[in-house]
């Protein structure tokens, strides 16, 4: 190959993908790098003119998870991951790029070898690279490219002999920040204090609170760990991998098998004879790519995938189980009482260990089938540099419910003081397993694209264009859940004596969920780039590289529900006819359809810088600005109530978003001695330009000129500590007031705490900040990695049943809040006084609620050793060997303390890891 820069532009299966990588953000910025989707594709990363930026197989490789989203956090610039809780199968992180720009839908799309499909739903061993296009880069995608792109890039074969790699990891997963809940004793003392405090007798006399204290009958007055009776500390998992990987002149494979398995945390879940209640879950992985070359031009690529998991849960939900154990006391009734049966009462009929153990199972299981077929030829007999291909792609998913499910029987008891005995009454009896199924949900996706290329390149210039057609039809389960989108795409790629760059690209796209008369879209791009390190005034062997570049695009997004434009009708109210009358039911408007609906756009821009200086520091720095217009919003502030009905939604929302971003690495060795450092740094704000907000009196009360998500609350000033100060204060109306009650402040001064004292609080519960950074280092075969990532400007709502609003409702209450409540002794408490009632004046949102939720956490801690090749040539058959244990998720450095910053909700805990594991190549 000669030094022109050949840039083919890969256009896969459902769009054209443009992947120009412009960092490494897990080692060395190399040179020159080969990637592969669909289409053998070579580019030098002097050309970029975007910020794109790649994560390659080396800096994945510190992680396993069932969720491949979870092994991103911290390692790409701009790309925003947020750790969620839930079930092993239903963790899955939330990804953002550059934060929020819209106040709809903000996922980005997601490609798999150029098709959309989950990225949860391949093991991470299958990931050689991952991409991610924030700029003007994703115009290409036309009305699906707004919210950024994500391309994911699986291994191929390669010509040499047969690589074979198996690897094993076993995990254990520990719940964290689990709820400190009081015990008996101190809840029915609490409760005492809540009923007296809302003007209420007491619940329990001294004779019962002595029984809570000494437990002399713990049918009637028990004192239950709920959570410690309901899971087990400690959960395991396995994850084996086998993968072959080779091939000739003619034909190169990759072929992976990847079984994983998480056994859950629930606790008694062998009571029933024949079947389990736990949390079980596992998924099988089935990957075959080849490359096959059929002549001299023509090259064919084939891609099988498949996908089988199955996972158990009792017969109630997860939802149900944890809200169970965050609501029901300790002294409520005992797990089963004396008599062996389950404990209840008529105001607790959920039985956490009941719930978990009395319930039947419920399992599920998730069928997906991925192939794709893509051809290449190269037409140089007809011109020099000429080349076309296609690609087919068909997808498959379902799921399957078998449902065995029953109710149990509990009873309650009570103790008859009188006659010093116990009292059992049933109050539901034990049910049989009753027997269901269904199909959850059915996927079907075709994708057919074609793309003709013409590559040239003359004296000191080079040409590459690229003109391309794609349609991807989906069909759900479910009526009217179809969808479709198709583009026709041009683009062209220019560079003269590789220092300066021009790209240019259109597409017209369109969406089957717009109106049929305004369903196609244009989307412009334009990038440039100079490279200053080519000059001859700046040319020197330890400036690598320095090269500014900015792009401009405008791409868009329609992921709405469809047939937002139809005018829809459904029965209405009934009319008496006939000499006999009878009502028959008419007919009414149930949906007014959306006038001239059409597509958010995302006007793009970034500038930035790319430094590599010693071939060891790597730097970038962009700042970019997104101006999203027509965005999809309610119409209702718009017409009058008197209307009638609900009003249509409008495209007529506009949200403006900047920031800036930067990473930094540096990467050196000394004799046996490697290390690596580096970090990244994103800032990314928004703010609403238009939400058709209503009229309100004050300007702090406006949304809009605010963040997306922002809180808006009551900022407390205090806590009353008598009637006096009450009858004194301005009036707060939102619900009675009593001593220990927050006091707010009176924002527009008129006297009164209501609705028109509100004011902006805290962030969103999307960080402004996001950064990371990790250290490598090795010596002779031993290493040490680890990985930081933290946020800022981040808020949370603290309203976690019993945890921070606790008592009423029936819930129990937290040692935090209980340690810290309003007393007339505690007259500086942090939280107000207990309530059975409630309170509408302190659980709302506040300035007490509303936390700081910033966090910087030890996402990854890993101690490995690579046998030296000394040792394995005595071996060799053996290639590579290396052993490792690993954490994930230990440390966490935060404001909140008591829940998981990430994790604030009635939710199954988040989990830290502990993995222990080997890799072995033949």
């Amino acid at each position: 190959m000669n030094k022109s820069i050949k840039i083919l532009i890969v256009f896969l299966l459902s769009m054209p993908v443009f992947a120009i990588a412009q960092q490494d953000s897990t080692s060395v910025q190399k040179k020159k790098m080969l990637i592969e989707y669909g289409r053998n594709i070579s580019y030098d990363l002097k050309e970029s003119t975007t910020a794109t930026a790649i994560v390659t197989e080396e800096g994945l490789s510190h992680k396993r998870s069932i969720n491949s989203s979870n092994i991103l956090y911290g390692l790409i610039p701009g790309l925003q991951v947020q750790q969620n809780a839930g079930n092993a199968w239903d963790d899955a992180a939330t990804l953002n790029i550059r934060g929020w720009g819209t106040s709809s839908s903000t996922s980005p799309l997601i490609l798999i070898d150029g098709f959309e499909r989950s990225l949860n739903e391949i093991s991470a061993d299958e990931i050689e690279s991952i991409s991610l296009l924030k700029d003007a880069s994703t115009a290409i995608y036309g009305i699906r490219g707004g919210n950024g792109v994500i391309l994911v890039k699986t291994k191929r074969g390669t010509i040499s002999k047969p690589q074979i790699n198996v690897s094993y990891s076993f995990n254990m997963g520990t719940p964290i920040r689990l709820p400190k809940l009081v015990d008996g004793y101190t809840y029915a003392k609490a409760l005492n204090e809540s009923l007296i405090n809302d003007g209420h007798s007491a619940r329990y006399n001294d004779n019962e609170l002595n029984a809570f204290k000494d437990q002399s009958y713990p049918d009637a007055y028990p004192n239950v760990d709920w959570w410690n009776e309901a899971l087990r500390d400690h959960s395991y998992g396995n994850n084996l991998t086998f993968s072959a990987r080779g091939g000739g002149q003619y034909v190169r494979y990759y072929t992976q098998l990847n079984y994983l398995n998480d056994s859950g945390i629930l606790n008694p879940t062998s009571d029933n004879d024949g079947y389990s209640t736990q949390f079980k879950y596992s998924k099988l992985n089935i990957r075959t790519n080849l490359d096959v070359i059929i002549s001299p031009t023509t090259s064919v690529q084939l891609n099988l995938y498949g996908n089988f998991s199955e996972h158990n849960r009792p017969g109630t939900t997860t939802t149900n189980i944890f809200s169970a154990l965050y609501q029901v006391p300790s002294g409520a009734f005992p797990v089963k009482t004396e008599r062996d049966v389950w404990g209840g009462s008529t105001v607790y009929s959920n039985n956490p260990i009941a719930s978990i153990s009395g319930t039947g199972y419920a399992r599920s299981q998730i069928r997906t089938m991925y192939a794709d077929m893509k051809l290449k030829q190269d037409l140089s007999s007809i011109l020099e540099g000429l080349s076309a291909g296609f690609n087919i792609g068909l997808d498959n998913t379902a799921s399957y419910w078998d449902n065995n499910t029953k109710d149990f029987g509990y009873e309650s008891s009570t103790m008859d003081w009188t006659n010093d005995k116990m009292i059992y009454t049933v109050l539901r009896n034990e049910g049989s397993l009753a027997f269901t199924k269904s199909v959850g949900t059915n996927t079907n996706q075709f994708n057919f694209n074609a793309y003709a290329n013409y590559e040239k390149g003359w004296d000191k210039h080079n040409l590459n264009a690229t003109v391309f057609y794609s349609m991807d039809k989906k069909s759900v389960k479910g009526q009217n859940n179809s969808r479709a989108f198709m583009d026709i795409v041009g683009q062209a790629h220019y560079s003269y004596d590789r220092r300066y760059i021009l790209d240019f690209s259109l597409s017209g796209s369109a969406s089957s969920i717009l109106d049929p008369d305004k369903r196609w879209g244009i989307f412009p791009s334009v990038g440039a780039a100079w490279v200053l390190s080519e000059e001859g005034f700046l040319k020197n062997d330890w400036l690598n590289l320095l090269k500014f570049r900015a792009s401009y695009g405008i791409a868009g997004r329609a992921d709405y529900a469809v047939d937002l434009y139809l005018d829809k009708y459904g029965t209405g109210g009934g009319y008496y006819f006939g000499n006999n009358p009878t009502s028959i039911n008419g007919m009414t408007i149930t949906q007014l359809g959306i006038n001239d609906l059409t597509y958010e756009k995302s006007h793009k821009f970034n500038a930035g810088l790319d430094v590599m200086l010693f071939n060891k520091l790597s730097a970038t720095l962009d700042g970019f600005h997104d101006h999203r217009t027509d965005i999809l919003i309610s119409g209702e502030n718009a017409v009058s109530s008197i209307f009638g009905m609900t009003s249509p939604y409008v495209n007529n929302g506009v949200v403006n978003s900047y920031g800036a971003e930067t990473s930094l690495r540096w990467t050196d060795y000394i004799e046996n001695f490697k290390y690596q450092i580096g970090g990244m740094f994103t800032f990314n704000r928004n703010e609403i330009v238009n939400m058709n907000e209503e009229y309100r009196p004050h300007d702090y009360l406006k949304r809009t000129g605010k963040r997306l998500g922002q809180f808006f609350g009551y900022e407390v000033i205090g806590t009353f500590q008598d009637q006096n100060e009450i009858d004194n204060s301005p009036k707060q109306n939102l619900s009675t007031v009593r001593p220990g009650d927050l006091k707010y402040k009176d924002q527009n001064n008129d006297g009164v705490i209501d609705a028109y004292d509100q004011v902006a609080l805290g962030y969103s519960t999307m960080p402004e900040i996001y950064y990371s950074f990790d250290l490598n280092l090795e010596y002779k075969g031993i290493g040490l990695y680890a990985l930081f990532q933290g946020t800022g400007n981040q808020s949370r709502l603290l309203n976690t049943s019993s945890v921070y609003w606790p008592m009423y409702s029936n819930r129990t209450i937290s040692k935090e809040y209980y340690n810290n409540r309003w007393t007339p002794e505690t007259p500086d408490a942090k939280y107000p006084r207990l309530t059975s009632d409630g309170s509408a004046n302190n659980y709302t949102t506040n300035s007490l609620w509303v936390a700081d939720a910033s966090y910087l956490k030890l996402r990854t801690l890993e101690l490995y050793y690579n046998l030296p090749s000394s040792i394995l040539k005595k071996k060799s058959f053996i290639k590579g060997a290396k052993f490792y244990v690993r954490a994930h998720d230990i440390l966490c450095f935060d404001n909140i303390k008591t829940v998981d910053p990430e994790s604030v909700g009635v939710d199954h805990p988040t989990m830290s890891q502990c993995v222990f594991g080997i890799n072995m190549s033949f």
